[in-house]
């Protein structure tokens, strides 16, 4: 029996989908995931579910743990605090889930003048080299979203260079 991966879609930008998204990335049932995460054998299944589809709040502790499993930075997963320039950035990095072909351009000023565009001219500039070694099959696409869900250096990922 032949057994075929089909690459996940993100379902939407909540934190539910994101976490689903990233399990399914990993091979992970809904099931063996709440298990690694530490849920009762009995109902991991069903809260992993109920996490997913945002019907209950992640404790953070439990959001901690999911990380680990998952093997993600904390930023790619939890909830989004628009004060802080570091995620807006990784929300870019998960709109380009949704929009596979857009590409997102930052023009920021030479000298940057605030802290959002600081950081994001920062991040932008290793974002658009990785995003470049994937266009260019340098890299694969496992190993880009490797990059993108924070827990793998560039110089971990060289494929052909």
């Amino acid at each position: 029996m032949a057994v075929y991966y089909s690459r996940p879609k993100l379902r939407s930008l909540s934190q539910g989908s994101r976490i689903a998204f990233i399990r399914q990335v990993r091979h992970m049932s809904q099931q063996v995931f709440g298990e690694r995460i530490g849920l009762g054998k009995d109902h991991a299944r069903t809260l992993v579910c109920r996490y997913e589809v945002q019907d209950r709040d992640i404790k953070p502790e439990r959001l901690k743990k999911i990380a680990e499993v998952l093997n993600v930075d904390m930023k790619m997963i939890e909830r989004w605090n628009f004060r802080d320039p570091e995620h807006l950035y990784y929300e870019l990095l998960w709109v380009e889930e949704l929009c596979p072909d857009l590409f997102y351009r930052y023009t920021g000023t030479s000298i940057p003048n605030n802290d959002t565009h600081r950081v994001l001219s920062e991040k932008y500039s290793e974002w658009r080299e990785m995003k470049t070694k994937y266009l260019k099959e340098y890299i694969t696409y496992e190993k880009y979203l490797d990059w993108k869900f924070g827990k793998y250096s560039d110089s971990r990922m060289e494929d052909k260079q």
